[in-house]
């Protein structure tokens, strides 16, 4: 076998492994949010208040919106209580510092997405 017959069976079998590793990638089980097929991504808003020394004295749903339409008013979605025991797991683990207002504890608020066709998964970002 010649050198220039070793090059060309090295060239195959690389894009082979291109080929391959394409197909694989698009049969993969990602969420929809990830691959982007996603059909309704909303936007959660949660209500925190942090106590002085650091301890969360309260997490609640303020509202669910749809981020697309440009606006903040809520739409009608109600998100299940295991995301909502994530999304506040999360806040615990993440440890807010307080908002005061002349001393005292005020509520702050933050987001998360919410995908219905996942509804088990916290979405924190989104690229």
């Amino acid at each position: 076998m010649g050198r220039n017959t070793t090059n060309w069976i090295k060239f195959w079998g690389i894009l082979a492994m291109l080929l391959a590793g394409t197909v694989l990638a698009k049969s993969s089980n990602s969420p929809s949010y990830v691959t982007g097929k996603a059909k309704k991504l909303y936007s959660v808003i949660f209500g925190i208040v942090v106590e002085v020394n650091g301890s969360v004295r309260s997490v609640r749903v303020a509202r669910v919106t749809d981020p697309i339409s440009g606006g903040v008013a809520p739409v009608d979605v109600s998100v299940p209580p295991v995301y909502v025991d994530a999304a506040k797991k999360f806040i615990l683990d993440k440890g807010y510092s307080p908002k005061l207002d002349n001393g005292k504890p005020v509520e702050f608020y933050t987001y998360f997405f919410y995908d219905p066709a996942n509804p088990n998964v916290l979405i924190t970002e989104t690229k």
